[in-house]
């Protein structure tokens, strides 16, 4: 009886052991969601990368609609016959000259796709926003996984003990000894595995929001609470039309229509204009003008023109293709979220508080001679199995909920 009172008395909270993770938990910088992707915004690698990749976009594209830059020409030629010196000395600008019209459409081009760059870099904004939220999700997750594996690794572990000390008085088998001891092997072992997965989603978690600071883990420094809100599949669809890769694509189409402009102005040849001074030895001297004209003989054009319409026709498929793409992305997201939502808003907060009351039962019985070590042992697992389950369904409701606002185009910023 006096090892059966231990055994009690530690079920019931008197000698619970230190959790795992306690001496990690040291080193971890804690922060909200709000305070992730605030942090995300400032130090994110992946948004920086982005970010230069469309500086480098909106950069070619200035330069491509920059004008033609005017040459210098300068020249002597020195010439001699029969002993007399002869020679001439010209300098001058030679300026290629393009036709307004065409000037005027490769100006289009170039803000088509320089605002096609900001819609893109918008829509990798929130792609790399929607991971944050993810990532955070998922580290609350691992970390109350973590913590309700070790609650029930602790009673496992009591019960396999006392089992040891009640084998040598000969009040159980060895059969219940066993199971016992081969259930808090596979407790230790689940739980190693819990703690390392939490270790790893708090780095992926700092990689993310403080890829520059001293910190290597980041966890959470609150919760997912209760239900997220209800999104109607008619509003999510209605958001389709403002997503900012659907106002990349519609861009690249302009641009395209602009490019086809630019080519069909090819045929017109564009003119060179020379003007100089010359001065020469007999003391002529005088002003230069020359014009260059290319005649469209063998060349006129006709490859550029193709191969711009053709582009053109592609971007206009392309952005039909993403829009249908988007739909679907949306019905997808939208379906997940319903149906996770849906099984949350069901269960609620009553299977947290029934893996806890399942818990707190076997402790009773079990104080009370009802309950073998063995039943004491499944229940301890049953809770295990609730609580996990539970988690899921919360952090999973959460996820589907952020990937949902990811496929409406939905900034953080922008949500209210």
């Amino acid at each position: 009886m006096r090892v059966i009172g231990t055994l009690t008395l530690l079920l019931l909270g008197g000698g619970a052991a230190v959790p795992h993770g306690a001496v990690a938990q040291e080193a971890v910088q804690r922060i909200t969601l709000p305070e992730a992707l605030e942090s995300f915004a400032r130090n994110s690698l992946g948004l920086r990368i982005a970010r230069a990749e469309s500086a480098e976009i909106a950069g070619m594209a200035r330069q491509d609609r920059a004008y033609a830059n005017p040459m210098l020409v300068v020249g002597r030629e020195s010439l001699g016959h029969a002993g007399a010196d002869y020679w001439e000395t010209t300098a001058g600008l030679v300026q290629q000259v393009e036709w307004p019209g065409r000037t005027a459409a490769r100006s289009r081009v170039a803000a088509h796709a320089t605002d096609g760059v900001a819609a893109r870099f918008r829509a990798d904004s929130i792609r790399l926003a929607f991971e944050v939220r993810e990532t955070y999700a998922r580290t609350w997750y691992d970390e109350e996984a973590e913590r309700a594996v070790e609650q029930a690794a602790s009673v496992i572990r009591t019960v396999a003990e006392a089992a040891e000390r009640r084998l040598e008085a000969g009040d159980i088998s060895a059969y219940e000894a066993r199971r016992l001891r081969i259930e808090r092997l596979r407790v230790d072992q689940d739980l190693a595995n819990a703690v390392l997965r939490a270790r790893a989603a708090r780095r992926a978690l700092a990689a993310l929001v403080v890829p520059d600071a001293e910190a290597r883990e980041v966890g959470p420094a609150e919760g997912l609470e209760g239900v997220p809100p209800p999104v109607a599949r008619g509003v999510a669809l209605d958001a389709v039309a403002g997503r900012p890769d659907l106002e990349a694509a519609a861009r690249e189409v302009d641009a395209a229509a602009a490019a086809t402009a630019v080519a069909g102005a090819a045929w017109a040849p564009q003119p060179t204009l020379n003007l100089g001074y010359k001065e020469q030895a007999d003391g002529f001297s005088g002003a230069i003008f020359g014009v260059n004209l290319p005649i469209p003989f063998f060349d006129r054009g006709r490859g550029g023109r193709d191969g711009a319409a053709a582009r053109e026709s592609a971007a206009v498929h392309r952005l039909d293709l993403r829009r249908r793409q988007a739909e679907i992305d949306v019905l997808t997201a939208s379906d997940l979220y319903e149906s996770a939502r849906g099984r949350l808003e069901a269960v609620g907060d009553d299977l947290f508080a029934d893996a806890d009351a399942l818990l707190a039962a076997a402790r009773a019985a079990y104080a009370e001679g009802e309950m073998t070590l063995v039943e004491v042992l499944d229940a301890a697992d049953a809770f295990r199995d609730a609580r996990l389950t539970a988690l899921s369904l919360r952090a999973g409701a959460w996820v589907a909920y952020y990937d949902l606002l990811r496929a409406m185009g939905r900034a953080p910023e922008a949500e209210g």
